[in-house]
């Protein structure tokens, strides 16, 4: 892999210890991908932000790491573990908050923003289609990739860190046009219809293939794609969909019926009555959220309900008079905080919860233990208010 006579003095350390790192980290990432070079990103956007995930290990990197490291390009940050604003609904232990604001601080020494979200594309860092860029949370990916046009492998925490303190990553990938092109199509026999439905298109999707995935027979919204990029993420290795009116000659062709509908269906969901209702996984778009807020407007929830934004789409819905409707409907609107991943089950005492999301109920089954019915958010209004 090529390195300019500059990157080489930084991987060499002449510019200091992070830097160096750094470049260590993406020339190895390089020469696994069989990069030919590097090349500029205009934004980066990291995980690893959760303390329930990176633990103490993480905090002792960071704050570390940051004495020295800046990032050199827009960098936006994934959810972390708690609402700062709201700790009291939750009541998280002293010592995971503090560890969780020191992880925090030590990515803002870095000159990281502050936007704690898994949508970074919602208003905090939107780049322009053919933007190369090194972005993690699957999700966001798989967005980027499919529907904003924009280049980025699934990056790692590290190396979507790495990118952002140098500017750069390998080229290689699907920052390249062949690995873009479908190697492998589903053919959907009937349009889903929910953006539920087309999480769970995701989730049954995103286990055939690592490669870049084509969909036959489907539309759908920027909602229902959200969604859709949320379950191929989810459940496998694939960075990137492609909706195509037809196979291309002698790619493998996957049916995707209602009896695969079902079945994904059938893992993801009990019936069971829920203590709880979690929903923003990903975080709700201003949209989503204008749209349950109509929904629920005159109505009172019978279950709490917990409506997870970033703190960019809770400014814009509150000051469009989104978030009052929520909260008279007896909703809480939580900001920064995962509703996946974080252990707020454990905090609050309850193991039953009702979601709208294909990706939601994965984690949720799988990393918090919880039983989950699974329902469109339409499905969760009329039922439950």
């Amino acid at each position: 892999m090529h390195l300019t006579r500059w990157e080489e003095k930084a991987y060499e350390g002449e510019f200091g210890g992070a830097l160096e790192s750094a470049y260590r980290v993406l020339v190895a990432t390089g020469r696994l991908l069989k990069a030919d070079r590097l090349i500029p990103v205009v934004s980066a956007h990291i995980s690893g932000v959760n303390y329930s995930n990176i633990g103490d290990a993480g905090v002792e990197f960071l704050e570390s790491f940051s004495r020295e490291a800046r990032v050199k390009v827009k960098t936006t940050l994934n959810p972390c573990g708690i609402d700062s604003g709201k700790l009291e609904l939750f009541n998280p232990p002293a010592e995971f908050v503090r560890k969780q604001e020191r992880i925090v601080g030590s990515y803002m020494r870095m000159g990281v923003s502050k936007s704690l979200s898994c949508i970074p594309y919602e208003i905090d860092n939107r780049p322009r289609r053919g933007s190369h860029v090194a972005w993690a949370e699957s999700s966001a990916c798989v967005f980027g990739n499919s529907v904003l046009g924009i280049r980025t492998n699934r990056e790692s925490a590290v190396s979507a860190l790495a990118s952002a303190i140098t500017g750069r990553t390998p080229n290689a990938g699907l920052h390249l046009d062949d690995a873009r092109e479908p190697k492998l199509v589903v053919e959907v026999e009937e349009e889903p219809v929910s953006s539920l439905d087309y999480g769970i298109l995701g989730i049954f999707s995103g286990r055939l293939t690592s490669e870049t995935i084509g969909l036959t027979g489907i539309g759908g919204d920027v909602t229902r794609l959200k969604a859709l990029s949320a379950g191929i993420g989810t459940s496998g290795a694939s960075a990137m969909f492609s909706l195509i009116e037809k196979a291309p000659k002698g790619v493998e062709r996957v049916p995707f019926t209602k009896k695969e509908a079902s079945s994904v269906r059938e893992q993801l969901s009990s019936d069971l009555d829920p203590e709880v209702i979690l929903v923003g996984c990903p975080f709700y778009t201003v949209k989503e959220v204008s749209d349950l807020a109509r929904n629920l407007e005159g109505r009172k929830l019978k279950k709490p309900m917990y409506v997870h934004l970033s703190r960019s789409v809770y400014a814009e819905a509150r000051s469009r008079g989104l978030v009052k409707t929520i909260e008279e409907s007896g909703g809480e609107v939580i900001k920064d905080m995962c509703p996946s991943l974080s252990p707020t089950p454990k905090w609050m005492g309850f193991s039953r919860v009702a979601t709208d999301s294909a990706k939601g109920s994965y984690y949720m089954k799988s990393a918090l233990k919880l039983g989950v019915n699974l329902l469109s958010a339409e499905d969760l209004v009329r039922k439950y208010a």
